[in-house]
């Protein structure tokens, strides 16, 4: 059996960059903190968790050591708290999110109503919002963006975990409500949930499964097929793909492969 990986795999860099922080504060000995869970894979954090690393909520449930922004952000708020306690901070925020807030505080500054595409408990849109001033609207379905007012000036930043098409969509709805329209592009480039990833072969008549660890894999699953391609989230290691693109071939090579 064939297994194709996509070519783009592994951690993406906000991600990376946050992991490596994290790992890098638990080498000096020091209490350490994730402001909420650094990524969303289970085997990264068993991994960090094994390593002393603690998940906190909020600042104040740190005594001491060090706290680990991850790659979402948060509002200056929560930064400012973390100072104000005496905890020393590192700031894993992703670079694209950086460059998102200010946008969104420029907009902001400039007088434009500030439409964030995006779920409105998200990290990412928390944090986001906290730099939108107090004339902002949150919006992710075809429905609430419907539902926009028209607005003299609008500016539109979409958080990175939205698919592109729904961005986009979003954005043409949003034109038509604004005389003078401004989008940020950082965001555009990057990942979207993997839950809706194999909604694409679906809807062209594959099947197609979302699983976080190569023990999920049923042999049912191959019965019949040739080839099978393999592709993994912005939170999902290469070494994990690798155990999964194994257990793939293994059970693919078993002649018939058992229910």
């Amino acid at each position: 059996m064939e297994v194709l990986l996509a070519r783009e795999n592994g951690f993406c860099f906000g991600v990376k960059k946050a992991v490596e922080l994290t790992e890098a504060a638990a080498e000096t000995g020091k209490p350490v903190h994730n402001l909420g869970q650094v990524v969303h894979n289970p085997n990264i954090s068993q991994r960090l968790a094994a390593r002393g690393v603690k998940v906190i909520k909020d600042p104040a449930d740190a005594e001491s050591g060090i706290v680990v922004i991850r790659a979402h952000g948060v509002p200056p708020e929560v930064r400012a708290k973390i100072e104000e306690r005496g905890l020393e901070c590192i700031d894993a925020t992703c670079s694209l999110v950086l460059r998102a807030q200010r946008f969104t505080k420029q907009l902001a500054d400039e007088g434009y109503t500030v439409v964030l595409l995006g779920t409105a408990d998200h990290p990412e849109v928390i944090g986001l919002k906290a730099f939108a001033g107090d004339n902002y609207r949150i919006v992710e379905t075809e429905d609430e963006w419907k539902k926009l007012p028209k607005m003299k000036r609008a500016g539109v930043v979409s958080q990175s975990t939205q698919p592109p098409w729904a961005a986009i969509a979003g954005l043409i709805e949003v034109s038509t409500r604004s005389w003078t329209l401004l989008f940020s592009s950082a965001l555009m480039i990057g990942s979207f949930q993997t839950d809706t990833v194999p909604d694409f072969p679906r809807r062209q008549g594959r099947d197609a499964y979302h699983i976080e660890g190569a023990g999920e894999v049923q042999p049912a699953w191959l019965r019949g097929q040739d080839r099978v391609g393999l592709i993994g989230g912005c939170s999902t290691p290469m070494d994990t793909l690798l155990e999964v693109k194994e257990r793939i071939e293994a059970l693919g090579s078993r002649d018939p492969v058992p229910a």
